[in-house]
């Protein structure tokens, strides 16, 4: 089981669980404990419950909220915001938030994050999740992951001669 948490100890996995367990009020008394701590992924479990409840004004706010407190180097909580974007939360339309949850994990893959170069590489490479088809720029990321000392990426230079 995949258990996702934050520095401050917020655990997304038991907020959705006392939320499916119907135990609301404890669910948004969780939230809201590490929300008042700073908890990105908590204000972004907001929105989505609050969304869910259909309170998208609400939903918005916290979306906003979480969006303007997240770091330039807090990676996790920019990729969590590119895959609640994906999910359909926040503002805009369905395919601007697809193509901000793209580049927001385009610049985590920037800044050396390998596991959001790898997808960088396949989504350039196929042309997937936003990404146009280019071999150049997957050719870019397979060059970033083996200077990151990635075994995959330094064969798939040596097997392509690049």
């Amino acid at each position: 089981m995949l258990i996702l948490s934050d520095a401050v100890g917020f655990d997304v996995g038991e907020a959705r669980e006392l939320l499916w367990q119907g135990e609301e009020e404890r669910a948004v008394a969780y939230l809201e404990q590490f929300i008042a701590k700073g908890s990105i992924l908590a204000m972004i479990e907001m929105a989505e419950y609050l969304q869910n409840k259909g309170d998208n004004s609400s939903s918005l706010h916290w979306m906003e909220k979480a969006e303007r407190a997240i770091g330039p180097t807090d990676f996790d909580s920019l990729l969590y915001l590119s895959g609640a974007l994906g999910r359909g939360l926040g503002a805009g339309t369905a395919k601007e938030r697809y193509f901000r949850a793209f580049e927001l994990k385009e610049r985590v893959a920037e800044a050396g994050h390998l596991a959001a170069i790898r997808e960088m590489i396949v989504n350039y490479a196929h042309g997937l999740n936003g990404a146009s088809k280019d071999p150049e720029r997957a050719i870019y990321w397979v060059r970033k992951a083996a200077a990151l000392n990635d075994e995959e990426a330094k064969q798939i230079l040596r097997d392509e001669e690049l």
